[in-house]
């Protein structure tokens, strides 16, 4: 993998999230790497940790890359995710070194209805 650049690497692991095949993604982790979800205050220790919650997600996620910015060893993602019921989007931060992903954090953030204070300045955005 070390002659992959980052920015396929983290593409590859979403490649692999898509596919629900999270013993592959796993395989592009530092065995040692942690994944934190700060908005939840939740750390996994270990890729293995990492695998284990998402094989045991009630559903079946999809996962669309809609934009990747790479600088150096670091990447990171705007992705949309769904299981059919719930689409959200997944904001990742990925250091990669030597081939690998050594530390991910991901922010996984809700929508939510806009102030209507603000109505008289913004409009919705197009989906």
């Amino acid at each position: 993998m070390g002659q992959h650049s980052p920015a396929d690497i983290a593409r590859a692991w979403w490649r692999a999230v898509d596919e629900a095949n999270f013993a592959k993604a796993i395989l592009l982790m530092e065995p040692t790497a942690k994944v934190d979800w700060p908005l939840s205050n939740e750390r996994m220790d270990n890729p293995n940790t990492w695998k284990l919650v998402n094989e045991n997600y009630p559903g079946r996620w999809n996962a669309s890359i809609r934009s990747l910015v790479a600088d150096g060893d670091t990447v990171v993602t705007l992705v949309d995710v769904t299981d059919g019921g719930i689409s959200i989007v997944a904001i990742s931060y990925f250091t990669i070194k030597s081939g690998v992903i050594v530390n991910l954090v991901e922010y996984w953030p809700e929508t939510y209805a806009a102030p209507n204070w603000r109505s008289e300045w913004v409009t919705p955005i197009p989906r």
